[in-house]
C-alpha cells in the first residue's frame, strides 16, 4: 500500500523534516515499510530543491502500517512543545487518493486503517458499481 505523510500548516517543511528523520531512525519501521522524502520547487534563486512537502511511504503489510502510526503518535507526544506558527499543535497527516486523515495523541492502526479503507470501495469489499462481493 503506498500513503503519503504531510504535515499540516508546515510551509517551510522543518516539521516535516523532523518527522522524515524520526521515521528514518525506527528500526521496527525500516524493515516493511519504505520512505522517501518528496520537496517542493526550488524558491527563486535556489538551484536545489525546496522544502520538504511530503514523504511517500509504502507498507509492505498491515503490520507495517500498526508500526508507523504508532511511531507517528510517538513523534506528536515527543514534539508537544513545538507549535506550528498559529500556535496549535503539529499535525500530521496520512493520505491516499481520495483520503487524508489526521493522526492525533489517541490514533490506532485499527481506526486509521478503517478510514483509509472507506475511501476505496475495492478495499472494502464493494464493487465499484456499489454492489457487495
Amino acid at each position: 500500500m503506498e500513503l503519503w505523510l504531510r504535515i499540516d500548516n508546515d510551509p517551510a517543511g522543518t516539521a516535516a523534516t523532523t518527522l522524515y528523520r524520526w521515521l528514518a531512525r525506527d528500526r521496527q519501521l525500516a524493515r516493511n515499510v519504505r520512505l522517501s522524502p518528496t520537496t517542493g520547487e526550488p524558491a527563486d534563486g535556489e538551484m536545489t530543491g525546496g522544502s520538504l512537502e511530503t514523504i511517500n511511504v509504502v507498507l509492505s503489510n498491515s503490520i507495517a502500517l500498526a508500526s508507523l502510526i504508532t511511531s507517528i503518535v510517538a513523534f506528536r507526544k515527543a514534539q508537544k512543545q513545538q507549535r506550528d506558527s498559529s500556535g496549535n499543535p503539529i499535525v500530521v497527516l496520512l493520505e491516499r487518493p481520495g483520503r487524508s486523515v489526521a493522526i492525533d495523541d489517541d490514533s490506532t492502526a485499527e481506526d486509521v486503517g478503517e478510514l483509509l479503507d472507506a475511501a476505496d470501495p475495492a478495499a472494502a469489499g464493494v464493487a465499484s458499481d456499489g454492489d457487495a462481493r
